[in-house]
């Protein structure tokens, strides 16, 4: 009856805004990663592996960073880019997705997020996280 065709509206409505969500994390995603802003075109799995590899180079450039700066008298000192190199896309983690941690910030219980789903949750504090940079 009219009950039921009321909980299908709503559950269509929570889906749709679910994807809404996602679409919108990816669209910020891209902004961040190399060639995402221009590229219209890029995938969600493209997104996504791209994203993987700019984290892995940065974290590069930190290490790289990190063990240049604990030779002060100029030891040990490396261009950037010397080490761990290799470029392009890698297979991404198995454990890349099992490690990744939750949320860094978390919304308050009330009105409107108290009737969200954990996931609806996480993707809002997902996008607000995004925004943020």
């Amino acid at each position: 009856g009219a009950a039921a065709a009321a909980a299908v509206a709503r559950r269509n409505e929570r889906e749709r805004n679910r994807v809404r969500l996602v679409n919108l994390g990816f669209a910020a995603l891209r902004q961040h990663v190399p060639h995402g802003a221009a590229s219209k075109k890029m995938s969600k799995v493209e997104t996504l592996r791209s994203a993987v590899e700019y984290i892995r180079a940065l974290q590069r450039l930190l290490d790289e960073h990190d063990a240049a700066a604990s030779f002060p008298d100029g030891r040990g000192r490396v261009a950037v880019g010397e080490v761990g190199g290799g470029g392009g896309y890698s297979s991404a983690s198995p454990s890349f997705a099992s490690s990744a941690p939750g949320s860094p910030c978390s919304s308050e219980e009330s009105g409107y997020d108290a009737a969200l789903s954990p996931e609806e949750r996480e993707l809002l504090d997902f996008t607000s996280w995004l925004g943020s940079y």
